[in-house]
């Protein structure tokens, strides 16, 4: 099953997460939990009470972000836009409107966002939609000059983009690796059971991730030590294959070890996981993670190979909830304690938000957090490297500890 998007309306509101009395802490009321079908979620232990800091309200938010050393944080709204949040107040006027180039039918829409690691100096960034063809496209743009909230549009230039033929599996992330350079994940191509057969196939940048060098004035390189630059018939920005729908990932940003979301068919949800060279400064690369001969840890398909499969560290499997997993953040911010070094993530069905331990390709210790997001669709990291989840319905909050 794919990640779904369902078209929520919300409203951009001016909600302060620091501590004013417009700031609140919520989680799914027993009317969004009726919705998302989940069970009112336990309280978590003593010693990790947290709860749900709302920043504010968007329209059909889809991810947060923030350049290094800033204070803002930057919200994506899947129609086309992209908001700042300063000082606690959602300005009025977007960062970035691109809504006349963006299509939001399926699973389309604007998705992501990444600070090129200079955005200081350079005021690059680039952003992941998809277009009036429903093709992936991840275009360049600068910061307007002398407008630090407001990016200039005529900046545009190309970096890549990808034909998808149907409304399904677009992938959707953006990241800036520990490396310093460009990661995505795309979908396989949508229809179900990779019918295109693209998992597999490395002739194609479909059911991939991708790992490229993007180039100052539009286009991209290909970073010399990609794991297949050398192979013949093979795409050398391919970075890891074998995967459905990698809608979310995420870099631990201490270890700079890799974890990735990777939405089922029809049984299981999974986790995928790389462990970083600390001398290389990049995640292991070149790795199969199966599909679609493997769904999770089973096989999905007889016949074919996947050589060299990894499972997933976690699966979830539909029968007990889950619909289409959504990758989410280890947890760094010195505040949630005891949290801190544990991944936490979520499900567009399931409201109720999960962590777990993972370390050395395996997963231990997980459990529900005690906090809920209905229509949980992404989260997202700040500067200071606190953690948002994010409801499709419109609201963001920060997981913050209980006073």
């Amino acid at each position: 099953m794919a990640a779904a998007f369902i078209a929520v309306a919300g409203c951009t509101s001016g909600d302060d997460e620091d501590g004013s009395a417009s700031a609140e802490s919520t989680a799914p009321t027993s009317s969004e939990t009726a919705r998302t079908g989940a069970a009112a979620p336990p309280a978590a232990p003593a010693a990790t009470q947290l709860r749900l800091l709302r920043l504010g309200r968007f329209d059909q938010p889809t991810y947060l972000t923030a350049p290094r050393g800033d204070r803002r944080r930057f919200v994506v709204e899947r129609p086309g836009r992209i908001r700042v949040v300063s000082g606690g107040r959602v300005l009025g006027t977007p960062f970035l409107d691109i809504g006349d180039l963006v299509t939001t039918g399926g699973e389309s829409g604007l998705l992501s966002m990444a600070f090129a690691p200079d955005y200081a100096r350079s005021g690059r960034f680039y952003v992941y939609y998809t277009d009036s063809d429903g093709y992936i496209r991840i275009d360049q743009f600068r910061r307007a000059a002398g407008r630090p909230n407001r990016a200039d549009r005529d900046s545009r230039r190309l970096v890549m983009r990808v034909p998808h033929p149907r409304g399904n599996h677009k992938g959707g992330q953006l990241q800036f690796g520990p490396d310093g350079r460009l990661y995505a994940g795309f979908g396989d191509g949508g229809g179900g059971g990779d019918p295109d057969r693209n998992g597999q196939d490395l002739g194609a940048q479909l059911g991939k991730l991708i790992r490229i060098a993007p180039k100052g004035g539009g286009g991209y390189n290909v970073p010399r030590d990609n794991p297949f630059v050398n192979r013949s018939g093979a795409r050398p920005e391919i970075y890891a294959y074998g995967l459905r729908n990698p809608y979310r990932f995420s870099f631990d940003r201490r270890t700079g070890d890799l974890t990735i979301g990777d939405v089922g068919q029809d049984a299981i949800e999974e986790i995928d996981f790389l462990k970083a060279s600390p001398r290389a400064k990049r995640p292991l690369g070149g790795v199969n993670f199966g599909w679609p001969i493997f769904e999770g840890r089973s096989r999905y398909r007889d016949g074919g190979s996947a050589p060299g499969h990894v499972p997933p560290v976690i699966q979830r499997l539909h029968r007990s909830g889950s619909c289409s997993i959504t990758g989410g953040y280890v947890i760094r911010d010195r505040s949630l304690g005891a949290l801190r070094g544990s991944y936490v993530y979520g499900d567009l069905c399931d409201a109720r938000l999960r962590i777990a331990r993972i370390s050395s390709g395996r997963a231990r210790g997980g459990r529900l957090l005690g906090l809920g997001v209905p229509q949980a669709v992404s989260f997202g990291e700040d500067a200071r490297g606190r953690v948002y989840a994010i409801s499709l319905e419109g609201g963001v909050w920060r997981l913050a500890p209980r006073r």
